[in-house]
């Protein structure tokens, strides 16, 4: 019985450790690829070279005013959701839609506070503080808001994949109601939690891919993709995936950092690809993360991260509200 004991918590320390590593290295690729967002993969490379550390935005970038190690609103929009998780005992489409009003009550205060917020977004959440109900402010656009911010949704019903689809296409419509958007959120999710459960990432991907079909069957065809562009040039793999806010490039570009790198090198890949560099580098993170635990997150980067003890807060209360989610 003690050995049994003994397992068990190493059993359950491993997994609150994947619920950690998961937020913390979404986190961390959103601020790694933060400064360089909406810049081409050459910019890039002529500026910076591969990005490698975190850097404040630059004067005159749309994130300009944020430091090294700060976040924009994929990781803030994840924390939303992750909370009103935690208080409401499980997904509530209202309870998440009541903290996306509050976000955007602060912005009206503070521009700053949106984080740069996408048109969806903005939109939906504009059209939610004047009253409209959640059913009917979700925007059809194919972009990727839905999918970088759904990981939380992986990581507490992970042994339920039916429930993770459900619940990743549910938190998406108040914003993205597109079949497109839903699919991304759907494959990100499924992701998370299958890769929490250690499996082989291939099998990740096509499992991913498999129920993300479902809603949208591009998606399944855009993601099978990725296996083959394992052995090529990155340039010319992710000229492949695509590297823009569309839902189906961002979420193929991060399951290709993913599968093609460990994972410190999956977020400067992810940081370094040009475009949506932010969404890329966060949704690889979760990736990594819910794989591998947080121990290969470099100190470099955790020194300067926003929020770190509030995203490992939430982790644990995530982690204890999966532990009451039945069988």
């Amino acid at each position: 019985m003690i050995i049994s004991g003994v397992a068990l918590q190493d059993a359950a320390m491993d997994l609150l450790d994947r619920f950690r590593g998961c937020l913390l290295g979404l986190a961390a690729g959103d601020a790694l690829g933060m400064p360089v967002e909406g810049l081409s993969r050459r910019e890039i490379k002529s500026v910076v070279g591969r990005v490698q550390d975190m850097m404040p935005a630059p004067v005159g970038h749309f994130h300009a005013g944020l430091r090294a190690g700060q976040y924009t609103d994929d990781t803030l929009q994840t924390l939303i959701l992750a909370e009103g998780m935690i208080e409401a005992g499980g997904f509530s489409a209202a309870r998440f839609c009541d903290g996306l009003r509050a976000w955007g009550e602060a912005w009206k205060l503070d521009t700053s506070c949106s984080r740069g917020a996408g048109l969806a977004t903005r939109s939906a959440v504009e059209a939610m503080m004047a009253g409209r109900d959640w059913q009917e402010t979700g925007v059809v656009l194919p972009t990727c808001g839905a999918a970088m911010r759904v990981a939380p949704v992986g990581l507490v019903y992970h042994r339920d994949l039916s429930l993770v689809a459900s619940y990743a296409k549910l938190q998406a419509a108040p914003t993205h109601c597109s079949a497109a958007a839903a699919a991304g959120a759907v494959a990100v999710a499924v992701g998370v939690s299958l890769s929490l459960l250690s499996l082989n990432r291939i099998r990740v991907l096509e499992m991913a891919a498999e129920q993300a079909g479902k809603v949208w069957p591009p998606m399944r065809e855009h993601l099978q993709r990725v296996p083959d562009l394992l052995d090529m040039d990155e340039e010319l793999a992710f000229s492949i995936t695509g590297t823009s806010p569309e839902a189906k490039d961002t979420v193929a570009a991060a399951f290709y950092c993913h599968l093609a790198h460990e994972p410190e090198e999956a977020l400067i890949a992810g940081a370094s690809a040009g475009g949506d560099t932010d969404s890329i580098a966060s949704i690889a993170g979760a990736l990594a993360g819910a794989a591998c635990g947080s121990g290969w997150i470099p100190n470099r980067w955790l020194e300067v991260l926003e929020g770190r003890q509030r995203l490992e807060r939430t982790a644990g209360g995530l982690a204890d509200l999966s532990a009451m989610i039945p069988d």
